[in-house]
């Protein structure tokens, strides 16, 4: 399954089993027949990597444009397109989707999943230009999913060292740790898996035996990374401009707010001093006019001191009040961007 995290602003995924009408067995088999009279050393060489199913499936699927160019632009090789195509992917609405992908997690949006059941893929449909390339990336997370479905246990045994050893290296990256802790609620025993299908997409330099296993799917990975890195990047800029902002925010508000406790203490020590003065002036306590005026102008520099620092805070106010417009700006690209994710509350079956 394809998960992606919302941003930390507002909150901001899967399609009930598609029926997938029987077709007539004779037709289809006469046809296989006849093409093996003519390509004979091609269709075993098939059948010794996939099962009848997966021949039959692709020979019967009619690819549509949008699932070609998801192909060539995530540069599948034909091992790749062969189980996408077997897979009989269909992009769908996020109701239809919600309907049959299994999990359940606030913030998190479903953009994709593999049914094992009816070794489907769905996919989401992404119509925001500013995630250009994401589409193409669930579509070959997807595709590794049903790669692993197929793999025996001892292929599974022997990548599995390789997965474990990129996934440590990424042990400091909060984002990866906490999708994979998503990952393991939703869909617990699956990390292996996961792992299979977030590596191969979404993750540049790892180890060069895993390098070579994905070129089986990939003929140029870092194509595919690419497009991971730009539709991310997206993400990463509203989230870096919102948090330096808030933080901006955080230490305006707490600058205004010590300063306004501050010009309203010295402002009622300043009163109660002008009191004072005035009192002693009428009464004719002071020695003279030095004395006077000394006392009188350090009153006047006080009351300065406090206009100056209340300027401050109404010039604080109104760069405080820019950015949180800034801040709520962002949030709503953000919002828009959830969902465009898929990114809703849902609810829960087999799909990886």
């Amino acid at each position: 399954m394809s998960l992606y995290a919302a941003p930390e602003f507002p909150p901001a995924e899967p399609l009930p089993p598609i029926p997938v009408g029987k077709r007539p067995l004779w037709p289809v088999v006469t046809a296989v027949l006849v093409v093996a009279l003519i390509v004979a050393s091609s269709i075993t060489a098939f059948m010794q990597r996939d099962n009848i199913r997966d021949l039959i499936t692709v020979w019967n699927y009619e690819t549509p444009a949008e699932i070609d160019a998801y192909i060539e632009r995530a540069t599948m090789t034909d091992r790749a397109a062969f189980l996408f195509k077997a897979s009989e992917p269909q992009i769908t609405s996020s109701t239809t989707l919600n309907e049959a992908c299994s999990s359940h997690e606030e913030g998190v949006g479903v953009l994709g999943c593999y049914i094992p059941s009816i070794r489907s893929i769905l996919l989401f449909d992404v119509t925001d230009d500013r995630l250009d390339g994401i589409e193409e990336v669930v579509a070959s997370h997807e595709v590794l999913h049903a790669a692993w479905a197929r793999m025996s246990q001892d292929d599974r045994d022997a990548v599995a060292p390789l997965l474990e050893e990129a996934a440590a290296s990424m042990s400091d990256d909060e984002d990866f740790t906490t999708r994979m802790a998503v990952y393991a609620t939703l869909e617990p025993g699956q990390k292996l898996n996961e792992l299979h299908s977030i590596i191969g997409t979404e993750v540049a330099g790892i180890p060069a035996a895993l390098e070579t296993y994905y070129e089986e799917y990939f003929s140029d990975r870092a194509a595919l990374v690419a497009l991971h890195l730009k539709s991310h990047a997206v993400f990463v800029d509203i989230q870096e401009r919102s948090d330096a902002l808030i933080a901006e925010l955080t230490e305006l508000r707490e600058g205004i707010e010590a300063d306004v406790v501050d010009y309203e203490a010295g402002y009622d020590s300043l009163n109660r001093d002008i009191e004072g003065f005035n009192r002693r002036a009428d009464s004719g306590d002071f020695g003279s006019a030095g004395q006077f005026n000394a006392e009188r102008n350090a009153i006047i520099a006080r009351q300065a001191a406090l206009d100056k620092n209340f300027a401050s805070i109404k010039a604080r106010e109104k760069i405080y009040d820019k950015k949180r417009v800034e801040l709520e700006a962002l949030n709503a690209q953000a919002a828009e961007l959830n969902e465009g994710l898929n990114i809703e509350p849902r609810t829960d079956t087999d799909v990886e």
